[in-house]
């Protein structure tokens, strides 16, 4: 499947490859770009992430751009990398999840950080440098949860648009949903036959 040229966005292997690249302990960087592959998180939205609004296997997230903020399940390695994260981090009292070396004073890790971290991992990982940008993992997900057969109701619901047409332009370079909706199409007894009367 080939990249729409306006959106980039990365198979699956190439995701395989940048947590390969991330060192086996590097909890926070592991734990940061977990959530913001899964649940579509804008670097903003990632600083904006709190340890109490985590429990029971859930994470509220706040959402920027008038996006629609709410309550998602973790998915069981979120839970995992975050559990190992935050008991490598330790007891303090900064109430924000992701936090930076400088983010003394309750403050939490920085964009810049975010963007710098990425962009080293992605580096190492051989991604090539039009993909070396941390909204790419926003739209790496989409795409994924749409080839894995998602509704693009539920792919909007997901990832907080509150416009459909921001979810939308994914549907257009999902090759793998086409396929399979074709598949389908062909199973299908409420389609019509056009070869009635054809003599093959």
């Amino acid at each position: 499947m080939r990249n729409d040229l306006r959106i980039k966005y990365l198979e699956k292997e190439e995701v395989y490859r940048l947590f390969r690249a991330i060192p086996t302990k590097s909890y926070r960087c592991r734990a940061l770009f977990d959530l913001m592959y899964r649940h579509g998180l804008r670097r903003i939205e990632a600083t904006w992430l709190r340890k109490d609004w985590i429990s029971n296997g859930r994470i509220w997230i706040k959402r920027a751009k008038k996006g629609i903020s709410q309550e998602y399940n973790l998915h069981p390695d979120s839970q995992i990398l975050l559990r190992l994260y935050l008991s490598q981090r330790g007891k303090d009292d900064n109430p924000f999840l992701f936090v930076g070396r400088q983010s003394g004073n309750n403050r939490p890790i920085s964009k810049g950080l975010i963007y710098h971290l990425f962009r080293k991992h992605a580096e190492k990982a051989g991604i090539t440098p039009d993909k070396r940008f941390v909204h790419i993992l926003k739209h790496s997900i989409a795409v994924h949860l749409l080839n894995a057969g998602w509704d693009i109701i539920d792919v909007q619901d997901w990832l907080g648009h509150k416009d459909i047409k921001n979810t939308a332009i994914y549907g257009k370079i999902s090759n793998k949903r086409r396929d399979r909706q074709f598949q389908k199409l062909l199973k299908s007894k409420e389609i019509a036959s056009t070869l009635v009367g054809t003599k093959a």
